[in-house]
C-alpha cells in the first residue's frame, strides 16, 4: 500500500472525478446532446464584461470548483494554487464552448471573467490562512 493512500484520499479522488464528469455533461444533457458549431463572441468589450460580472452563480460555482480542485493536492503551495486556477479556467472555457455548441447560453470570452474571479476570490480567502500556517511552522523549533 502506498503511504498516504487512504480510504479518504480514494473518496476524494472519486468525488472529484464525479463532479467533473457531471459538470462537463450537464449542459449537453439538458440539450439532449444536440450539438451545433459553437458561435462565440471573442470581443472583450466593456458592455460584455460589465454584463458578465453580474453573474453571481458563476462566481460561487467556479470558486467552489477551485476549492474542490485545490483539495485534491496534498499540500497548499504555489504549484497547487496555479494548477487549480488552470483547471478552473479550463472548465470555464469548456462550459462556454458547450453553451455555444448546444445553443443553451451565450458563448462569450467575457464570461470567463466571473469564472476566474470566483477562483481568485477563493484564493484570496485562502492566502492569509496559508501564510499564517507557514509562519506558525517557522516558529516551531526543529527537533
Amino acid at each position: 500500500m502506498i503511504v498516504g493512500f487512504t480510504r479518504f484520499s480514494r473518496f476524494r479522488q472519486w468525488s472529484y472525478t464525479l463532479v467533473v464528469i457531471v459538470g462537463v455533461l450537464r449542459i449537453p444533457a439538458l440539450a439532449h446532446f444536440r450539438l451545433y458549431a459553437p458561435l462565440c463572441d471573442f470581443r472583450m468589450a466593456w458592455d460584455n464584461s460589465r454584463l458578465s460580472l453580474t453573474k453571481v452563480p458563476h462566481f460561487v460555482l467556479f470558486g467552489a470548483f477551485f476549492l474542490f480542485t485545490l483539495w485534491q493536492f496534498d499540500r497548499l503551495d504555489r504549484r497547487s494554487l496555479s494548477w487549480s486556477l488552470a483547471a478552473t479556467l479550463a472548465l470555464g472555457i469548456l462550459v462556454e464552448l458547450e453553451e455555444g455548441a448546444t445553443r443553451t447560453g451565450n458563448c462569450r470570452l467575457a464570461d470567463l471573467l466571473p469564472d476566474v474571479g470566483g477562483a481568485v476570490i477563493a484564493m484570496a480567502f485562502l492566502l492569509p490562512l496559508i501564510l499564517l500556517r507557514s509562519r506558525a511552522a517557522d516558529r516551531i523549533p526543529p527537533g
